[in-house]
């Protein structure tokens, strides 16, 4: 029986001779290490949130620009942030904004990204542009420029649309303009299609009629 013990206790004898060498290395080892080691945790906690934009001097975050024409009339928009390039341009991330044409008739804006000029008052909308009509017309196109003085809205890409009166669709864009006394023309660039509503003849008529 002592002889089974002695041979025992020399087996762990000689395992410990191993793990204890082993063990204080990896100590030493891991107290040389550990500032490094939690560096490198601060730095990927910092770098999870990519979802907002960088922050710097010149940027904004929810700007908010509000201008006039020479009538008077309304033009708006508004930005999940914005970047300046220069003094009277601006480059806008998620722009939002309304501008009203003639006597309260307006159109609400939105798009992915835009670029503000104030100098020249103009407004260019790109990728997933969405044009909205106080009268009920939905337009989608990809790139828009509006001319904030002549209440103008032009684009030259693929157009789609639809509102109380039909659908309309044109190849290479289209152009919006008010003509003298507040009247709405959309003009449908290349190769285009028009889809009157049965209710617009039929109101069109009636108006005639009268």
């Amino acid at each position: 029986m002592k002889q089974k013990i002695s041979t025992n206790y020399s087996r762990y004898v000689s395992l410990m001779k191993i793990i204890l060498p082993i063990g204080i290395f990896l100590s030493v080892v891991l107290s040389l290490f550990w500032p490094y080691l939690q560096t490198i945790k601060k730095e990927e906690v910092v770098a999870i949130d990519t979802s907002k934009p960088e922050i710097s001097e010149n940027r904004m975050i929810r700007p908010h620009y509000l201008s006039t024409d020479g009538k008077g009339q309304p033009f708006e928009v508004d930005a999940e942030w914005a970047k300046n390039k220069s003094e009277h341009e601006t480059d806008l991330y998620s722009p939002e904004g309304s501008l009203t044409v003639f006597e309260g008739e307006s159109y609400k804006l939105e798009a992915k990204e835009g670029h503000y000029n104030k100098e020249k008052q103009t407004l260019d909308l790109s990728q997933d542009v969405i044009l909205t009509s106080s009268d009920g017309y939905v337009v989608k196109t990809e790139s828009a420029h509006i001319d904030i003085n002549d209440k103008q809205i032009e684009g030259n890409a693929y157009i789609e649309g639809e509102g109380p009166g039909g659908e309309i669709m044109g190849t290479n864009g289209f152009i919006i303009e008010t003509r003298p006394k507040g009247k709405k023309v959309i003009t449908l660039k290349g190769p285009a299609r028009v889809v009157i509503n049965d209710s617009a003849l039929k109101k069109k008529k009636e108006s005639h009629v009268k």
